[in-house]
């Protein structure tokens, strides 16, 4: 019906089938690992566009950076998770405020930091999550 596409390569919207799948097939847990990954990602695309004077790229990541850190705020469970949720909250808020300002000022000096705190927090979760599923299995 959208016509034929070769696996692995982008869809009308851009999006890569197996990426696609492996979001609608992923857990939640699996799901969070996913968004850290691609802050990450987007932090280490950003720092390599610079030498070249990337302006578009440079914005791109970080503005896809910035959206994943919202999305990471709005879906905290503020009622369960209690001051682990807000102690997060407050650090994707400063993530976000810092990629905005590096944005802004195109002065990426400040990623190494962002990257440094979303690694502490994907490494923090990934052992949390497995400490679960052990303990499910």
């Amino acid at each position: 019906m959208y016509g034929s596409q070769t696996p692995g390569t982008p869809g009308r919207n851009g999006a890569n089938p197996y990426q696609t799948q492996a979001v609608e097939t992923s857990s939640p847990q699996a799901l969070v690992t996913m968004l850290y990954d691609r802050i990450l990602t987007g932090i280490l695309r950003a720092q390599n566009a610079e030498p070249e004077g990337d302006l578009e790229t440079i914005h791109r990541e970080l503005v896809r950076t910035q959206d994943i850190l919202m999305e990471l705020t709005i879906t905290l469970d503020r009622e369960r998770g209690g001051q682990i949720a807000s102690n997060l909250a407050s650090l994707y808020q400063w993530c976000r405020d810092e990629a905005i300002k590096a944005n802004i000022s195109k002065d990426l000096s400040s990623l190494d930091d962002i990257a440094f705190v979303i690694e502490e927090l994907r490494d923090a979760w990934e052992a949390a999550t497995s400490r679960l599923t052990s303990a499910a299995g």
